[in-house]
């Protein structure tokens, strides 16, 4: 054994001897101290004998017994507090919005249908204007009311929390204003039976509440805890679990699906807050749905409860699952591809325009008229249950008995009156199941597009449902006694209908959580295998042919987002960022003068960055830089020091203030047509690249000849002067010599050579190699949260990629692959190309408009028509 190891490991037993006359406190605090010395020295990077010994009084703690326990018990309540009583607030507050949601949409829909009872009793056209005047007036005031308090609750919202939880910030999303809205016109909208669900606006608003509370704890200064931007985006994740939760009473798969649709790659760690939130919220909705109903029992059920046996499949029926599943790919690759044509045809059809002229309010009455006239229980609405909500349809749909055998599993005559046309009972079951099916496919299209807060899961849940029911429907008219035969196990339609809803829903969200979802659902494990199966089917079928819901919704409205990669695409490991990249790229050299820099900056206004190289002629990359670091650097050496050069002899305070006084009382006299004329020609004097950023939200500030002369003086008071202009610079009296002797010295200052020491320079930037593949390229944008990447070939600056170009390469890829995109000329705002050949002799085109970084905002044009937004032209 090593001596060293002999001698640490003794040590205690010596020490124990060494201090046991000491008194008990001190002994036992040096002992202590002697072990973890030899437990240091001991460990891999210890430190040995022969190296200095620390004093004892630096690793000693005074700390006592009393302030030990106060310690742990401020980290127990920092715990409990920033963790989980703050993801159970969050699962509270959303279920209680929820419950009262639930309990005013049961209100309008249960007096839709008393109405009408009570009106048919008096006359049929009577009953008809009460059926169809609910939906649309409900429909309307939902629209007007998001209309007015905020457009941005229209729609879903997933695509939207989708969007922000990437990292672009989207304003007025996630605000009071907007939850408010979108509770009102949810409650309106599905009251009044319109065929839109509320999962999506539920994740909307679960996402909404976690933003609040994110604020409202920012306040807190105690702890960075709160002011962490990953903390906002774990509160926004938890959030959109609650929403689904609070959907279905499902917290297991409403963490699952909240995951798969708004997250690429999620973080483990914010695993169980996403659960605990989504726990509490399921309680409390459990719990409120119990005491307002009085349905339950007392007892925590499925929310669909069904029945089956625990053999209620058999082997040879795996594959019309499979086949069930096939056709649900099929219809819901229909199904997204419908809805983005409708989207499309309703913003570019001139026919449309000029019905309809983009007014908000009249292409959603009309649908509303058109779901009122078709849903008219009298009429057609009696050939396919018109009458029932989904909530009574999915509940005719799951029960475990059949609607075409005359034997003991025959349902009960209360659910077949829905489907056979009343107690006539001369309409088809398969009629009616047929026409639900195609009518609610093109209703729930077109519905979910309309200028009101409505979710696409429920909707598409009760199609497949549907599907599901007609192939049981149909397997038990093949097979009256079963596949087996005469003693075997029967056919359960209500199983197909199980699994029809989940491969549909599936299908149409791309995600495999839904399974979760179903039996949490329904309270069985048992149709999980063949949920699998067809599921699994229906998934890669859409998959390879259509994006999900999710994902073609945000193309149709042009958000800024990087779309997934559809699996089995050969093109996407052929195509290389070198078809990809822009590779004229404008850049900044160590040798750039001010003037170079000044002209650069006015004539790419877009650029947010520039790359740093060392020159012309080998362009070997040094870093990136920020366009507000550039501006900070040209006011520091050339605005200041130019105002500093002007400065001659102080005037007295008096002389000050008589030139105020006098400018004001002249001013004051001036009539408001002199003084508008005035301010025009002002305005007119500005130079058009200057008027051009200023009319822009671009946050950076512009500079131009403006900021650059300092002539920017307001003539009512020295004293507010824009631009941060020096107060010495403006209290001087220049004359004209020494106006003279500053152009002068402003052309020396601005040929200058740049010093780049002293601003931020990231020297790291992301740089991507030539021959790498499109598959890499946006696996590393979407992994690391990427707006743009430079391009290099042995340290040499070749190009630069961004998302822009990405988006491009696989505009078309579900119908051609992925193609590198065609690269035009780009022009500037000002509508002139940008050709600096006179500035450093080479000719620099302004590469693609780099995306924002993460964290800048997006400013979305008011709708005009429906839920579909325009993006206007962004440095994307």
């Amino acid at each position: 054994m090593d001596p060293l190891a002999k001698v640490s490991i003794l040590s205690p037993l010596a020490m124990l001897q060494m201090h046991h006359h000491k008194p008990k406190k001190s002994w036992i605090r040096s002992v202590m101290s002697d072990v973890k010395r030899s437990l240091l020295d001991m460990s891999p990077g210890g430190k040995t004998d022969d190296a200095d010994e620390e004093p004892d009084d630096h690793i000693e703690s005074n700390e006592t017994f009393g302030e030990f326990c106060t310690r742990q018990a401020q980290n127990v309540v920092h715990f409990l507090v920033e963790d989980w009583f703050l993801s159970a607030l969050l699962g509270i507050i959303t279920a209680v919005l929820s419950v009262g949601m639930d309990v005013a949409i049961e209100v309008l829909q249960h007096a839709h249908v008393t109405f009408y009872d009570k009106m048919l009793e008096i006359s049929t056209y009577l009953a008809f204007s009460q059926w169809v005047a609910h939906i649309v007036i409900l429909t309307m005031f939902s629209a007007i009311f998001c209309q007015i308090v905020s457009k941005q609750a229209v729609g879903s919202g997933i695509p939207e929390v989708k969007v922000i939880m990437h990292g672009f910030k989207m304003e007025n999303y996630l605000t009071t204003r907007t939850l408010v809205a979108k509770m009102v016109g949810l409650t309106l909208a599905m009251g009044g039976g319109l065929p839109i669900g509320k999962e999506g606006p539920f994740v909307h608003m679960g996402a909404i509440v976690a933003t609040l509370l994110s604020k409202i704890t920012s306040a807190c200064q105690y702890s960075a805890f709160f002011s962490n931007e990953g903390r906002e985006m774990e509160m926004l994740s938890s959030g959109c679990a609650v929403g689904i939760a609070c959907t279905f009473s499902a917290p297991i798969g409403a963490v699952l699906y909240a995951i798969e649709s708004t997250s690429k790659y999620f973080a483990v760690k914010n695993y169980w807050r996403g659960f605990l939130a989504a726990t509490c919220s399921a309680i409390v909705f459990r719990c409120a749905n119990f005491f307002v109903t009085a349905e339950q029992s007392g007892t925590i059920t499925a929310f669909y409860q069904t029945r089956f046996p625990t053999d209620c499949f058999l082997v040879e029926e795996l594959p019309i699952f499979l086949l069930l599943g096939f056709i649900s790919g099929l219809m819901g690759s229909l199904f997204i591809f419908i809805h983005r044509q409708i989207s499309i045809f309703r913003s570019k059809n001139k026919v449309y325009k000029l019905i309809f002229r983009n007014n908000f309010l009249a292409f959603t009455v009309f649908m509303a008229f058109v779901v009122g006239v078709l849903t008219f229980p009298n009429g057609l609405g009696r050939y396919f249950a018109g009458r029932l909500t989904f909530r009574e349809t999915m509940a005719d749909f799951f029960n475990n008995c059949t609607w075409v055998s005359n034997d003991s599993r025959r349902c009960p005559d209360s659910i077949l009156t829905h489907w056979t046309g009343g107690t006539e009972g001369d309409v088809s079951i398969f009629t009616s199941l047929v026409l639900y099916y195609i009518l609610y496919f093109i209703l729930v299209a077109i519905c979910i597009s309309i200028n009101v807060p409505a979710g696409v899961f429920v909707p598409s849940f009760i199609i497949g449902a549907a599907g599901g029911r007609l192939m049981g429907e149909t397997m038990v008219v093949l097979f009256p006694e079963g596949m087996r035969g005469p003693g075997g196990p029967p056919i359960h339609p209500g199983l197909y209908a199980v699994v029809g809803a989940a491969a549909y829903t599936g299908a149409v969200t791309h995600t495999l959580s839904v399974s979760v979802i179903i039996c949490e659902l329904t309270g069985q494990l048992s149709p999980i295998l063949p949920v699998l199966i067809a599921m699994l089917m229906g998934n890669a079928v859409c998959k390879f042919l259509q994006p999900s819901i999710y994902e073609s919704i945000i193309r149709v409205k042009k958000y800024p987002y990087l779309p997934d990669l559809p699996p089995s695409r050969v093109s996407v490991h052929t195509v290389k960022v070198e078809q990809l990249m822009v590779t004229d790229v404008i850049y900044i050299t160590k040798d750039m003068t001010y003037r170079e820099m000044k002209d650069i900056l006015q004539l790419a206004p877009h650029l947010r960055s520039f790359p740093i190289v060392t020159d012309h002629e080998n362009k070997i990359l040094l870093g990136s830089v920020a366009k507000r670091y550039l501006t900070m650097l040209l006011r520091r050496h050339v605005l200041v020091n130019q105002q500093d050069s002007r400065n001659i002899g102080r005037i007295t305070p008096a002389e000050i203030f008589n030139t105020i006084r006098r400018t004001s009382m002249r001013l004051s006299r001036r009539s408001p047509s002199r003084r508008s004329n005035s301010s025009q020609t002002r305005e007119n004097s500005i130079p058009e690249t200057a008027r051009s950023d200023a009319v822009s939200n671009d946050q950076v500030e512009f500079v131009s000849e403006r900021t650059i002369s300092g002539n920017t003086l307001l003539s009512i008071s020295p004293l507010h002067c824009p631009n941060n202009i020096p107060l010495q610079a403006v209290f001087t009296r220049p004359s004209s010599a020494d106006l003279s002797k500053a152009e002068t010295n402003a052309d020396i200052l601005l040929n200058r050579n740049i010093d780049l020491d002293e601003i931020a320079i990231d020297a790291a930037p992301f740089q991507l190699v030539l021959g790498s593949s499109l598959y890499k390229v946006h696996t590393l944008f979407s992994l690391l949260g990427l707006s743009h990447a430079y391009v290099t070939d042995c340290g040499k600056l070749v190009g630069v990629v961004g998302l822009k170009e990405l988006r491009d390469a696989m505009a078309n890829i579900y119908v051609r692959g992925a193609v590198a995109p065609v690269k035009p000329d780009r022009k500037l705002t000002s509508g002139t190309y940008l050709d600096m050949s006179q500035v450093h002799r080479d000719k620099l085109m302004n590469p693609p408009s780099t995306p924002p970084a993460n964290g800048h905002s997006i400013n979305i044009e008011s709708p005009k028509f429906g839920n579909s937004l325009t993006v206007p032209p962004m440095a994307l």
